[in-house]
């Protein structure tokens, strides 16, 4: 697994050291780093599904819901 060395004050490594015992800080660091990753690819996708869907042609408003009264109402 590669190494990745991180830089903190005097302040934070002094609670790292307090906590070491409690919390396991290499997981935690892992687990915001893949939390990041992920959020950012989310963002990505939801850029892409945007612009995607600038060029798509528009309904007036209320359609979905008339589409639906009338599906509901033909009894299917």
């Amino acid at each position: 697994m590669p190494v990745v060395s991180v830089k903190v004050d005097d302040r934070l490594k002094k609670g790292m050291t307090k906590y070491r015992n409690e919390i396991d800080w290499p997981e935690e660091i892992r687990l915001f780093i893949a939390s990041k990753i992920g959020q950012k690819e989310r963002e990505g996708a939801s850029a892409a599904v945007r612009r995607m869907l600038e060029g798509s042609p528009t309904l007036p408003k209320g359609t979905a819901s008339k589409v639906v009264r009338e599906d509901r109402d033909s009894g299917h």
